[in-house]
């Protein structure tokens, strides 16, 4: 074992026996220097605590037409018991935004960009009025989509959107459809948990969703496929008594459970490159254990170079540890290069003799 690998183990072992726990990525410091054309090989490991630490940002995104009076009273009376359990879940933040129809004074409006002040989000909260609807569908896939797009969402943290309504929405309405509303919250990262608090995932009632009704699909699915296709949960009949629970419960669902730990490397600079052995893990853990998820990582020097930067351990794409690191790359080429560059010497050397001879 050479002296890098017997270091790593020791802190390691170290940290288990010190009984320290927290998420992390060990080794929090890594420097070497390598020359141009050479490769090192370190292990990392990724720990992902019983508690969690990890960045979390949360969307709360409501339908605020007229038939969700109740459960928009509900939420409003008990948002800071909502904002404050989320808050103890790690380093978490906020935002708030609401939906209403195509012909009220606005489609979508957001009430509270990004914030870790639990006041700013409950006063981004207490603007929502229950008024406005034209007809049965709603601003939704309009909306889900600015939430995407427009939001201030914190680098590295792991994004969760808290969607309730109780109708789905027009297809396509201001430029958004399904798909184009599924496409942007796939690329933002965005983990969608939506809670039905009446329809919000069928149309057929009353036909009231008919294509002529203002681009309404016959029939919906838009909250299942959506959940399906972020990762995320639908909850249904979530009435107005209820709601506040099942809120609490899929903030702590969606952070205490997890399904993919790998490593950003997305600060990389040119210069270095990386291959990480494996990429990622995938599978369905949660927060009942500490576990600890262990990479090979090897870094080769592409040109001469001094190099600054950070890596990330992450669960679910939130970061939850830094590594710093400090790579010289030198000019001078590795003895593997030398020696080859050598015989490329001596062999031209030779050829040029025989020509002479």
């Amino acid at each position: 074992m050479n002296t890098l690998s017997k270091t790593l183990v020791s802190a390691l072992l170290s940290g288990i026996a010190s009984g320290a726990v927290a998420d992390a990525i060990t080794p929090a410091h890594f420097s070497t220097t390598l020359a141009v054309g050479q490769s090192t090989t370190l292990h990392k490991v990724v720990t992902v605590d019983a508690s969690s630490s990890a960045k979390v940002d949360v969307f709360f995104l409501a339908d605020t037409t007229a038939s969700m009076s109740g459960s928009i009273n509900s939420i409003i009376n008990s948002a800071s018991s909502i904002l404050s359990t989320a808050a103890g879940l790690g380093d978490v933040a906020f935002a708030v935004g609401e939906y209403k129809d195509s012909l009220d004074p606005y489609r979508y409006r957001l009430n509270q960009d990004i914030t870790s002040d639990q006041t700013d989000a409950q006063a981004g909260i207490n603007l929502w009025s229950a008024s406005g609807g034209v007809d049965f569908p709603e601003a939704n896939l309009f909306a889900l989509e600015q939430v995407a797009k427009t939001t201030s969402w914190r680098a590295g943290s792991e994004r969760i959107l808290v969607w309730f309504g109780d109708a789905p929405g027009h297809d396509t309405d201001g430029g958004s459809s399904l798909t184009s509303a599924g496409t942007a919250l796939v690329n933002a990262g965005i983990q969608v948990e939506a809670i039905d608090v009446g329809n919000l995932d069928t149309c057929n009632i009353l036909n009231l969703c008919s294509p002529t009704s203002e681009g309404g699909p016959a029939d919906s699915g838009q909250a299942t496929h959506l959940t399906h296709l972020t990762g995320g949960n639908l909850h249904n009949s979530a009435n107005s008594s209820a709601i506040v629970d099942v809120i609490n419960n899929a903030i702590n669902a969606a952070v205490q459970n997890y399904t993919g730990v790998g490593l950003d490397l997305s600060e990389l600079p040119a210069g270095i490159s990386v291959v990480s052995t494996p990429t990622a893990y995938a599978g369905s853990w949660d927060r009942s254990a500490t576990r600890n998820f262990a990479f090979d990582l090897t870094i080769t020097g592409d040109s001469a170079g001094v190099y600054d930067f950070n890596i990330y351990g992450t669960v679910d794409g939130g970061r939850i540890g830094t590594e710093i690191d400090h790579i010289v790359v030198s000019s001078v080429p590795e003895p593997g290069m030398l020696a080859l560059l050598g015989f490329g010497l001596v062999t031209l050397s030779l050829t040029q003799k025989q020509k002479k001879g």
